[in-house]
């Protein structure tokens, strides 16, 4: 309905309220709070677990295959989420547990680190998402309420929390927050991001390699601890590496931004030419354009998997450990190459999104540093990457250059439902 001019005759009352009608369906949320899981699992932990993420005691600092958490089997878990060395499981009735490296606060709560913990100061709240980086954690509740807790840490050392607190030491509301309900977060390294009900994305952390998308002066780094907007709209999804970040709009476009070094923002041309080694603003991936509806992106140090509606993955960046699931063969003709003035440097990546063959009916795909576990319909799990820290489950420590379905002793028998990636460690959440 066209709105009235100032020529046009006086609206009756019953006009007025059509046109006020429409004009709040112009402005239907787009996303809604995400939903916790609600199936039961049992917890298994594979991995190095030298700061006690693997949640075993301090006798067992480290499993070549998956094995369960008893010390969880009377809680009622249905999801688990690894930061960079430490742990965090999710129960039914939407409280946490933790386990691992507390030097920053990121456990949320005092105590042994070798075993799983309550996390403290959450008693009124139902966690539906937790995301962690490598020394904060954060919690998104049912009601779009924002608690965190930890530091964040620079190229130099620790940052801080905010402009004036050094670490969180237990789970408090997310101040800038208070206001605004958030329906999702990301975490990085060092970095988050946040989520609107109306497709807004607010970014905060450390932001030296443009992960924030905006230019951070070195000298004023804590200033990248207050969120601010990106200029973006209508997004319904996010998702961070390391050190760069991603944002899905409505019509399934991906952007990019933040350190490119190994091409992990996915930008090379047709022709396999790199992109800068700095993305500083957000930037659309055209040759992910088309190629259908996308479920989840999600990254690892200099990685990037892209899972579609349909099961599928797409990958890029990084390759010299793996990390792509892709064919030896593969990577060799998609290697991106760059000159350096006189010399040519090599790097071991793909800088154009690639479908990872023989995968399909992907439902969760989790990446840690260097590795990546994947789950499909069917609740098998296949684990590919660097392998060195027993991360990938398969017993030997060895790299896997393609997606290799995951089995053990333990496993037998069991269906996995979630999956979760660190540093050095992994975790699943399996059912019978």
């Amino acid at each position: 309905m066209a709105d009235a001019s100032p020529l046009s005759p006086p609206m009756k009352r019953g006009q007025a309220q059509e046109v006020a009608q429409v004009k709040r369906v112009k402005h239907t949320a787009l996303n809604n709070i995400v939903k916790a899981p609600t199936t039961v699992g049992k917890v298994f932990v594979f991995g190095t677990g030298d700061t006690g993420q693997l949640g075993l005691g301090d006798v067992f600092l480290e499993r070549k295959k998956p094995m369960p958490l008893k010390a969880l089997d009377d809680e009622d878990i249905v999801d688990v989420v690894c930061g960079g060395m430490h742990s965090i499981a999710l129960t039914k009735e939407g409280k946490l547990w933790s386990w691992g490296c507390n030097d920053q606060r990121a456990l949320g709560r005092s105590g042994d680190e070798y075993v799983p913990g309550k996390v403290e100061n959450m008693d009124d709240v139902k966690v539906v998402k937790v995301a962690c980086c490598d020394s904060v954690t954060m919690a998104l509740s049912d009601e779009g309420k924002l608690y965190c807790w930890g530091t964040y840490r620079c190229a130099e050392g620790p940052l801080g929390f905010s402009r004036d607190k050094a670490v969180q030491d237990v789970p408090a509301l997310f101040e800038p927050f208070a206001k605004k309900v958030i329906v999702d977060i990301a975490a990085g390294t060092d970095h988050c991001l946040a989520l609107t009900k109306d497709g807004r994305v607010f970014v905060w952390g450390n932001g030296q390699q443009f992960q924030l998308g905006r230019r951070i002066m070195e000298r004023h780094l804590i200033n990248g601890l207050r969120p601010e907007t990106l200029n973006l709209k209508n997004i319904k999804l996010i998702g961070t590496g390391s050190y760069h970040s991603l944002a899905v709009n409505a019509d399934d476009s991906v952007l990019v931004w933040g350190l490119n070094n190994y091409q992990q923002c996915g930008l090379a041309d047709e022709n396999n030419e790199p992109a800068p080694h700095a993305i500083t603003k957000p930037t659309v991936i055209k040759s992910l354009q088309g190629k259908g509806a996308i479920k989840s992106v999600v990254a690892g140090e200099h990685h990037t998997i892209v899972l579609m509606e349909n099961g599928t993955l797409y990958t890029f960046g990084r390759a010299d450990s793996n990390q792509l699931g892709l064919p030896t063969e593969l990577v060799k003709q998609l290697e991106t190459r760059e000159e350096n003035g006189e010399a040519s440097s090599f790097k071991t990546c793909v800088g154009i999104p690639t479908l990872v063959p023989n995968l399909t009916d992907v439902t969760e795909i989790a990446t840690g540093t260097n590795h990546v576990i994947a789950t499909t319909a069917s609740g098998k799990a296949y684990t590919w990457g660097f392998g060195e820290c027993y991360a990938l489950g398969n017993g030997s420590g060895n790299d896997e250059a393609t997606p290799t379905e995951l089995t053990g002793q333990k496993l037998e028998g069991h269906k996995v439902i979630r999956v979760s990636a660190g540093a050095q460690h992994s975790m699943i959440l399996a059912t019978l």
